[in-house]
């Protein structure tokens, strides 16, 4: 059951509490103007505050458990190394692609994955049978996936193309650099999300046929993207290629931690 209004007001309040709390131990580590930064963020973008909110309050509990052992000394440094190590690891399996020389090691591998997702595994849907109103809706997905992340021969997509003309200003800010990547990672987020939750509507919805195998001979894409596709869905069913659309998005979701961005 969701939590409502005066909850969330309340566990708001209660998160402040305790940054306030705790920030008078140790300022660097608990300060709270980021928390403020991407509450903020979340009310103008019309998150979802229950996911926002749970997630915030987990990672102030990571937080404080770091901050304890680390005081009691009981090998933090080998700790936060192993957190580190696990999250490039996540990363660096993504391809990365090289957009511009001040890109940093986040976004080139988010853009990879969002790249290869956008032109190797949503366009299945072209050749899935289903109603016109899902029908629309990955249509709309798709439009978003080309903007954000679909390569235009040897150029990025518009989106990137954006963030590259902000890395190219001279003398431009490291803080208006880090904001427009965040916000790169957001906008996708939320697409990821939408995808997700169209392919797994679908499967709840059931028909018989997504049991046979995918039929690419009314797929009309470039031969390369078309290898690509088939390459992912090979002896898929209908429902096959459906899961493997959802469990590709939250996976990238999971990955670069993403989870509370949705609409």
């Amino acid at each position: 059951m969701s939590i409502s209004q005066q909850e969330v007001t309340r566990l708001i309040t209660k998160i402040r509490e305790k940054y306030s709390e705790y920030s008078s131990q140790n300022s660097g580590w608990f300060n709270p103007e980021p928390f403020e930064d991407r509450l903020r963020m979340a009310v103008s973008n019309r998150m979802n505050m229950e996911g926002f909110i749970l997630a915030e309050i987990a990672n102030f509990e990571k937080l404080r458990e770091s901050y304890e052992k680390k005081k009691k000394g009981n090998g933090f440094s080998k700790q936060i190394q192993n957190i580190i190590d696990e999250n490039t690891a996540r990363i660096r399996k993504y391809p990365q692609i090289d957009f511009h020389p001040r890109a940093g090691f986040e976004i080139s591998h988010f853009y990879g994955a969002m790249a290869e997702f956008s032109l190797g595994c949503f366009p299945v849907f072209r050749i899935l049978k289903i109603k016109a109103q899902s029908r629309d809706r990955a249509i709309e997905i798709e439009r978003q996936l080309e903007f954000l992340a679909g390569e235009r021969g040897s150029r990025p997509s518009r989106r990137i193309e954006d963030h590259v003309m902000i890395l190219s200003r001279k003398g431009v800010p490291e803080l208006d650099i880090e904001r427009d990547a965040s916000a790169y990672l957001r906008e996708c987020a939320f697409v990821l999300h939408d995808a997700a939750d169209l392919a797994e509507a679908l499967i709840e919805e059931r028909s018989d046929e997504w049991e046979s195998p995918l039929n690419f001979s009314g797929l009309y894409l470039e031969d390369s993207r078309k290898k690509k596709l088939m390459g992912n869905y090979s002896g898929m069913t209908g429902y096959g290629a459906l899961m493997f659309i959802r469990d590709r998005a939250y996976e990238i979701i999971e990955d670069f931690r993403l989870g509370a961005f949705r609409k």
